[in-house]
């Protein structure tokens, strides 16, 4: 009998691993032959979208949707490489709005990439999973708790493959640090401290922006507010900065903690935290403060003993794990066991035994590579994930409860307090005020409801 597309899906030939049963009719024509390219969306090309761009070359994108076309196809880094990809895809069309992308060519899209601000994550990647589209979306998912959750359901009932973008679930340091702990080269580890050094200034801001501006001609502005409350436009609030306000992104903390503690999560095997606090600068209604510490704990895993994560930002650093330690200008984590200390790598991309001369010692006599490796980054899993109908390694089933441990950590910020936290339910048990941060804080524009 030949394969036909729709066959190979439903019979899951020559498929290993994870399986999953995706649904009959995708792009309308049925499965998706191991050797076929996928046909793609890239929702948000500009910026982050452009290393989606980079990556996903070798598939066959068919629709950008960006609602600023003139910035989108400017790379400041890279502008020759990337005109070159723009060339090979001449004949993609391109949309401002992704609700009219749909409308016009859902039938011809696979696939759907998003790398677009917080706070339209939600509204955007529950439009794909409408058509149940396999779905890629940035970090951390969504810009609140209950998107999360209610985007990891849809995508659950969906049955497409889905993968966040947090680099370093992909990269050789994570499954180094899950040997090592699982060999129990450090011991029971009790104590992470996590951190992210960069002195970038648009994750806070002194004031609340006054006034207005006119918006690049480029740029289509309502589309860009989308679900967010209307507000006169004001450069500070939209490119680039947009991360520091909470109607649009979610601050450093949603920024960082998902690459940051992406390794305790996955090594240590971490649920939902009991509770959470934080102590910050000044509070700023408008925006987020410029310097954090938040803290979250875990219970006890069966034998392992319960956790302490905490995170540290704006230029705050943990205690030195070593004399003349290095931390380095990106960030990490360290890890605090009870036979020992290991340093995980921004992103994950690298472990290492603390001291160096711990390293040196031990480095003929490390655990062996045991989990599989990953090959090509987190765009190419996704797509071989797709073709091979497998699960990715952060898809949402591991990446939403990751997000939320962030967006649970931003919640404390905002409220100020010690949440306790009930993740059955959903909900700050403590203090019912401070539920309030779990969900989007306002009612979504006309026209943008989910």
């Amino acid at each position: 009998m030949r394969t036909t597309r729709r066959r190979f899906l439903e019979t899951g030939t020559g498929l290993a691993g994870s399986l999953l049963i995706l649904p009959r009719g995708l792009r309308g024509q049925g499965g998706i032959l191991p050797n076929s390219r996928l046909q793609l969306a890239l929702v948000g090309v500009g910026g982050r979208g452009m290393a989606a761009l980079s990556a996903l070359q070798g598939e066959q994108i068919v629709a950008f949707c960006d609602v600023d076309h003139d910035r989108a196809r400017a790379n400041p880094t890279d502008g020759t490489k990337i005109r070159s990809v723009f060339q090979r895809f001449g004949g993609t069309r391109w949309f401002h709005d992704y609700r009219v992308m749909f409308e016009q060519m859902a039938d011809q899209i696979d696939a759907v990439v998003v790398s677009v601000p917080d706070h339209m994550h939600y509204a955007i990647g529950m439009a794909a999973l409408r058509h149940r589209k396999h779905l890629y979306v940035e970090k951390p998912l969504c810009r609140c708790i209950t998107e999360v959750r209610a985007l990891h359901a849809a995508a659950r009932q969906a049955g497409v493959v889905t993968q966040m973008g947090n680099q370093g679930r992909s990269a050789d340091g994570i499954r180094l640090a899950r040997e090592w702990v699982q060999a129990g080269l450090i011991g029971d580890v009790h104590t992470v401290h996590a951190w992210n050094s960069s002195p970038s200034r648009s994750y806070s801001h002194e004031a609340p922006p006054e006034g207005t501006e006119t918006p690049p001609s480029s740029l289509r502005y309502d589309l860009w507010l989308g679900v967010a409350p209307e507000r006169p436009y004001r450069k500070v609030r939209s490119h680039g900065s947009w991360r520091g306000f909470p109607e649009y992104g979610t601050g450093r903390i949603g920024d960082w903690v998902c690459h940051q503690v992406d390794a305790a999560k996955y090594a240590l095997d971490l649920g939902a935290p009991l509770s959470v606090e934080a102590a910050s600068t000044e509070p700023r209604p408008d925006t987020f403060p410029s310097l954090n510490t938040v803290t979250w704990r875990f219970a006890a895993r069966g034998p392992r003993p319960p956790v302490e994560v905490k995170w540290f930002d704006g230029g705050l650093l943990p205690p030195e794990p070593a004399p003349g330690f290095k931390f380095g200008s990106a960030g990490g984590s360290i890890f605090y066991g009870t036979k020992g200390i290991m340093h995980v790598g921004s992103h994950s991309s690298s472990a290492r035994l603390v001291p160096e001369a711990e390293m040196t010692a031990r480095r003929g006599s490390l655990p062996p590579k045991t989990l599989p490796r990953v090959t090509g980054g987190p765009h190419l899993e996704w797509v071989n994930a797709i073709r091979q109908g497998r699960r990715c390694g952060s898809d949402f089933d591991y990446s939403a409860p990751l997000a939320e441990i962030a967006l649970l950590g931003l919640a404390a910020i905002r409220a100020r307090t010690r949440l306790e936290w009930d993740a059955s339910r959903g909900r700050v048990t403590n203090h019912e005020w401070a539920n309030q941060f779990i969900g989007p804080g306002y009612d979504y524009r006309p026209g943008w409801g989910v």
